[in-house]
């Protein structure tokens, strides 16, 4: 059996919300945010036991740099009128 120093840290989802501060956003439902996240591939979730868990690296990264993602291809032009 891995010792705690071993094992990699991993966050449920409650505890990635308190992580990220949703909680403290005055969301009404802060996990819909949480799969928001994980719909834009800001995030990467596990299952374990039917529930999710995240990487503490990948909230660090969304913390520090938001959802962007970087963009493939050309910027896109605005057609000026």
């Amino acid at each position: 059996m891995k010792t705690d120093s071993e094992r990699a840290p991993i966050l449920w989802m409650h505890e990635a919300i308190t992580y990220l501060g949703l909680d403290r956003l005055g969301l009404i439902r802060p996990e819909k945010a949480m799969y928001r996240l994980v719909s834009n591939g800001a995030l990467h979730p596990k299952r374990i036991s039917g529930h999710f868990a995240f990487d503490k690296k990948e909230l660090d990264l969304v913390a520090t740099r938001g959802d962007e993602r970087p963009r493939r291809g050309r910027p896109r032009k605005y057609h000026s009128a």
